[in-house]
């Protein structure tokens, strides 16, 4: 065990379906957040490992993709045992590890392991319930050092925002308005802890919001997904021009008419998630280059001063672009056979299929930011194909997790 005296603490609060974009919209009211930017470290393009939740944090506690750590989806999966998590690391050198989670991060997913204290609490106990003071009173007794991950549930669908800040000057949406209270949320949980204390803010994955209660977006997406997901029929020309026409319409984000949210894509909407990073020893600053959801633990086990070989890299001011892989394996894609896997490279963007003949997608993000229409350029497709890892054991091999009662009373079932 190492000598820990003069260790700082860790807070890792990671907020389910926060979109990095949102730390930056004027529309929302997030006064500490926005200081914590200030005085900490940005990440601007750090891209998720997959646009759910269990596979998502996944790849975050251990710096590795889904083909590696063995967690597919949702309930494909569990932990590998070839992979060391957060817990386990920092619980080798020396410091006291728990975890406040809740959603579908159930033991069963084996991501309980490495901690000292693991609770996945009812996803009605949150910020805005009495919990907070549990969750708070538990942070504050903490043995030092500590490492602390608090998974946050209150912008995830469906959205309860809080009488005193349900009004426009804190949102255009239900979204942004809960955002809003829960930055307030964060702050208390920071106070909760000493001064030494590393402090992190993270998004698993983004979420789709603009027109999630359009009743005629609604139908549309109800037709496409039983033509594509059911029917195994490639809708995404048609997708595209009802997207095109919609575009503009609403709040003025960059989403999608016909998407309802995660799981199902891998669009930048769902994909880019912030990382703040402040506290002792953490240079103020912004990383512009494009990262990635592996990067998070190598970054974090070094402002620790925790030496370990990650596969991600720190990030860091001065860092390069890096190659960001990403899935969709959301239970809203009704079976295996409608994932997708991409590749983000070159501010340009690959996506496939493997259980679908369908041709794959290549979207030139300089051209298309929104990424509404796909490009036709052989090479380009070639070289960002070659990028993707290898696919790995077949999905449908895999463990089925049982935990479907669960997810059903999460709705994803």
């Amino acid at each position: 065990m190492d000598d820990t005296t003069d260790s700082p603490n860790l807070l890792l609060v990671v907020v389910d379906c926060l979109r990095q974009d949102f730390l930056h919209r004027d529309a929302v009211d997030t006064p500490f957040l926005d200081g914590l930017r200030e005085r900490g470290q940005e990440a601007t393009e750090l891209y998720a490992t997959a646009t759910t939740t269990t596979p998502a944090i996944a790849s975050l506690l251990t710096g590795t993709y889904g083909e590696r750590n063995g967690i597919k989806s949702l309930r494909r999966g569990s932990l590998s045992e070839d992979v060391e998590s957060l817990p386990e690391i920092l619980g080798d050198a020396g410091y006291h590890t728990e975890a406040m989670v809740t959603g579908p991060l159930v033991p069963e997913t084996g991501l309980d392991r490495g901690f000292d204290r693991f609770d996945c609490r009812d996803r009605e106990e949150s910020m805005f319930s009495d919990w907070r003071g549990d969750g708070l009173d538990r942070l504050a007794g903490l043995p030092e050092p500590f490492a602390a991950v608090v998974h946050l549930w209150e912008i995830h669908e469906d959205v309860r925002v809080p009488r005193e800040f349900d009004s426009p000057e804190y949102g255009e949406t239900p979204y942004g308005r809960a955002f809003s209270a829960l930055d307030r949320e964060i702050e208390a949980l920071a106070e909760a802890v000493p001064d030494d204390t590393v402090l992190a803010v993270v998004g698993d994955h983004g979420e789709s919001i603009t027109h999630r209660n359009n009743p005629f977006r609604l139908l549309v997406k109800s037709l496409r997904d039983a033509v594509k997901y059911y029917g195994g029929v490639d809708t995404r020309g048609v997708a595209e021009r009802v997207n095109q026409y919609f575009d503009g319409w609403g709040p003025d984000l960059d989403d999608h008419f016909v998407e309802n949210g995660h799981g199902e894509n891998v669009f930048d909407f769902t994909t880019n998630v912030p990382f703040v990073l402040a506290g002792p020893g953490v240079e103020p600053g912004t990383v512009d280059a494009q990262v990635r959801q592996i990067d998070i633990l190598p970054t974090l086990l070094d402002a620790l001063g925790v030496e370990y070989d990650a596969d991600g890299g720190v990030v860091e001011p001065g860092v390069e672009d890096r190659v960001a892989y990403m899935r969709a394996c959301g239970a809203s894609l009704h079976g295996e056979r409608n994932w997708a896997r991409a590749v983000r490279h070159d501010d340009a963007k690959y996506i496939e299929y493997p259980e679908r003949d369908w041709a794959p997608a290549v979207y030139d993000l300089d051209e298309h930011p929104r990424e509404l229409e796909r490009v036709d350029d052989p090479d380009l497709e070639a070289d960002l194909r070659e990028r993707l890892p290898e696919r790995g054991v077949d999905p449908t091999e895999v463990e089925m997790l049982e935990i479907n009662e669960r997810l059903e009373d999460l709705g994803y079932l």
